[in-house]
């Protein structure tokens, strides 16, 4: 007779053990459509932040502590082969990369000296390049092809100082 009191007490567990599972995965109800608005709103403002244009200090903040930091522990990470870790810092670097086209710096030297370093075509073509390098070192990185990332990790290298030769100021 106890058993059979003990497995009932089991079965009822179990039941509602598994209502309080059905309730858990039901969706929210949907929100009113203010609430919505205003993320709507908030996304939006974020995006024209991301269109305004980059200050010298805050271009400095991207480069010393994203691309900087991204570049180190991509060369720490293939020189010991571990490819999912130096994909990822690849990534970080390639998803930089058009950041640095708000940049609101300018050329200091050439023909085009004084003018906007983000107006310029070199510089556009320099940030595509960067970028198109390190989602090539990513893929390669993944899959564990570490001639063809130590090739695109070289040509994020020069490309990173061809566009310092003419864009970073020497302090």
């Amino acid at each position: 007779m106890a058993l059979r009191y003990l497995a009932l007490l089991l079965l009822a567990c179990c039941v509602a053990c598994l209502g309080v599972g059905v309730v858990i995965g039901q969706k929210a109800p949907a929100k009113d459509d203010k609430k919505d608005e205003k993320k709507e709103e908030a996304k939006e403002g974020a995006e024209k932040a991301e269109e305004k244009p980059m200050t010298k200090a805050e271009f400095d903040d991207l480069m010393n502590k994203e691309v900087k930091d991204a570049w180190n522990r991509l060369k720490i990470n293939e020189r010991k082969k571990m490819g999912e870790r130096a994909a990822e810092a690849a990534d970080i670097i390639a998803k930089a990369a058009p950041k640095m086209l708000r940049y609101d710096g300018k050329v200091l030297k050439g023909e085009n000296k004084d003018k906007l370093a983000r107006e310029q075509k070199d510089y556009k073509q320099w940030v595509d390049d960067l970028k198109k390098h390190a989602e090539d070192f990513a893929k390669h990185a993944r899959k564990g092809d570490w001639d063809k990332a130590a090739a695109s990790r070289d040509k994020i290298n020069e490309t990173c100082g061809a566009c310092h030769d003419v864009y970073e100021p020497k302090d």
